[in-house]
C-alpha cells in the first residue's frame, strides 16, 4: 500500500516525500482511512511503529481539506479594525483547533515535530507544545501566535 491509496491530501504527500517516507506502516495503514472517516481509535502498537504520524496525518489532512476556506482575520488585523472603528482593541485568547494531550514532555515535542514535518507545505498550520515547567510569559507568547494545534504533557496520571 502508498500514502496515495490512503486518500491523503496532495501537500501531506509532497511532505512524506521529502521526508523519504515511501509506504505507510502496518499500523498507519488502519488507522489512517479509519480516521480520515471519521471513527474514534484506540491504536497501541509498540515503538517506533508509525503511532504519532497515524493520528497527526488524518488531523492534518482534515486542516488541508479546510485551507480552501476563506481565513478568519489575524488578532492584528482584528486589533487595526477596532482601532479604525475608535475602538480600543479587546483582548483575544488563542483558539486552537486541536488539543493534544500526551504523557511526557519528549512525546509533546515529537507531536509538533511531526507537525511541521508533515505539514510543511500547509500555508496555515502552526503548532506549539506547552509543557510543565515552562514560564508563563513564554506560554502567552507561544499561544499568541494563535496555534491550530496544541501538544501539551496531561497532567493526570
Amino acid at each position: 500500500m502508498t500514502f496515495e491509496a490512503l486518500g491523503l491530501h496532495p501537500s501531506i504527500l509532497k511532505a512524506l516525500t521529502e521526508a523519504g517516507y515511501s509506504k505507510p506502516t502496518p499500523v498507519q495503514e488502519q488507522a489512517v482511512p479509519a480516521a480520515i472517516s471519521g471513527r474514534d481509535l484506540l491504536v497501541s502498537s509498540q515503538t517506533g511503529s508509525g503511532k504519532t504520524a497515524a493520528f497527526m496525518l488524518p488531523s492534518l489532512h482534515k486542516f488541508a481539506s479546510q485551507e480552501s476556506a476563506p481565513a478568519a482575520r489575524t488578532p492584528n488585523q482584528e486589533r487595526q479594525a477596532a482601532g479604525a472603528r475608535g475602538e480600543r482593541p479587546r483582548f483575544k485568547p488563542a483558539q486552537p483547533k486541536m488539543l493534544v494531550l500526551t504523557p511526557t514532555r519528549e512525546l509533546a515535542l515529537q507531536v509538533t515535530t511531526a507537525t511541521e514535518k508533515y505539514g510543511c507545505f500547509m500555508r496555515r498550520v502552526k503548532a506549539i507544545s506547552i509543557l510543565g515547567g515552562m514560564p508563563y510569559p513564554k506560554q502567552m507568547q507561544l499561544l499568541s501566535r494563535n496555534p491550530e494545534i496544541r501538544a501539551t504533557r496531561s497532567l493526570c496520571r
